[in-house]
C-alpha cells in the first residue's frame, strides 16, 4: 500500500508560506498522478486566489452553522455533533480535476478561531488517509502548534525570508513543536525571496547559522520579479511557466525532501 504523506508549511507572517505551498502544488501536479488534498489552515485565506480555486464554504462556516443549530435547539434528536460536522466539512471540500481543496476559514462573531482549529485537527486525521499527499498552508505564528493542528504531519517546512525575525521564528516553531510533543519525521527550512546573488554564492553563512540552531536548509527560492507580477495582477501562480526560477527552485526542494526520506515525493519525482 502506498505511503500517505502529510506536509505542513509554517513560518512567521509575510515570509511567503502560501507562495511556497502553491509552488509545491504545481510541482506535484506536474510530476505525478497521486491524489492531493490542499488545506488552507490560515483564516486569512490567501491560498484560493493563488491556486485559482473558488471556495463556497469553509470549516468555519460549518462550525458556525452547527453552533447556531445547537443554540436554536434544532439539531435532529440523537444526532451526533461530530458526525454532523464531519458531513458538513465533507461538503466544504472543493473537488477539482487535479486536486481537492479545503479552507479553514473562521467562525462568525466574536472570539478566536480555536474551535475551528480543533475541528480541523480531528477531521484531518480522517481526511488525510484518503489522499496520497496532503499539503497544509498554516497560519502565521505558533498557535496551530500549541493547539496541535500539525499532529500526524510527516514533513514540516519552515519558511524564512532574509530577516532575523524570520530566522528567530523558525527556531521558536521548532522549539514549540518539541514542547507540545509533536514529532515530525523531517523538519526543513526553506529560504524564500533571497537575492539571486545570495543564492548563487551558496549562502554558507545561512547554512552555518541554521546548523548552530539545530535546523537544516533544504533549499533557497530567489526573489522573483515574474512571480511578484503574477501576485500583483492576481493571476494564479499555477500558471507560472516551468522556466520560472521560483518554480525550478521549489521543484528542487521537493526533490531534496524526497531524497531524504519522504518516500511518496521521492517516488513521484523520479518521473521527472
Amino acid at each position: 500500500m502506498r505511503q500517505k504523506l502529510v506536509i505542513s508549511v509554517s513560518g512567521k507572517g509575510g515570509v511567503g508560506k502560501t507562495t511556497i505551498t502553491t509552488l509545491l502544488v504545481k510541482t506535484i501536479l506536474r510530476h505525478t498522478q497521486h491524489s492531493l488534498l490542499v488545506v488552507d489552515a490560515d483564516p486569512v485565506m490567501n491560498l484560493p486566489g493563488m491556486l485559482g480555486v473558488r471556495v463556497a464554504k469553509t470549516v468555519g462556516d460549518a462550525a458556525t452553522q452547527l453552533r447556531k443549530s445547537i443554540d436554536a435547539g434544532t439539531l435532529p434528536p440523537g444526532a451526533s455533533k461530530r458526525d454532523i460536522l464531519e458531513g458538513e466539512v465533507q461538503n466544504a471540500i472543493v473537488e477539482g480535476d487535479h486536486f481537492d481543496f479545503l479552507a479553514m476559514g473562521r467562525t462568525e462573531g466574536e472570539g478566536c478561531y480555536c474551535y475551528v482549529n480543533n475541528v480541523l485537527t480531528h477531521i484531518l486525521d480522517t481526511l488525510t488517509t484518503n489522499y496520497d499527499i496532503t499539503l497544509l498552508d498554516m497560519s502565521a505564528g505558533l498557535e496551530h502548534l500549541s493547539r496541535r493542528t500539525d499532529r500526524n504531519v510527516d514533513v514540516l517546512l519552515i519558511v524564512i525570508d532574509p530577516s532575523r525575525m524570520a530566522f528567530d521564528a523558525a527556531v521558536r516553531i521548532r522549539d514549540v513543536a518539541r514542547e507540545v510533543h509533536i514529532k515530525f519525521k523531517q523538519i526543513w527550512v526553506v529560504a524564500n525571496r533571497f537575492p539571486t546573488s545570495f543564492v548563487k554564492k551558496g549562502a554558507e553563512d545561512l547554512h552555518r547559522r541554521l546548523d548552530e540552531a539545530g535546523l537544516q536548509l533544504v533549499g533557497m527560492v530567489p526573489a522573483d520579479d515574474q512571480l511578484a507580477e503574477y501576485n500583483l495582477q492576481g493571476k494564479p501562480l499555477l500558471e507560472l511557466p516551468e522556466s520560472d526560477p521560483s518554480v525550478q527552485a521549489v521543484g528542487a526542494i521537493a526533490k531534496q525532501v524526497g531524497m531524504l526520506g519522504a518516500e511518496t515525493l521521492l517516488e513521484l519525482l523520479k518521473r521527472q
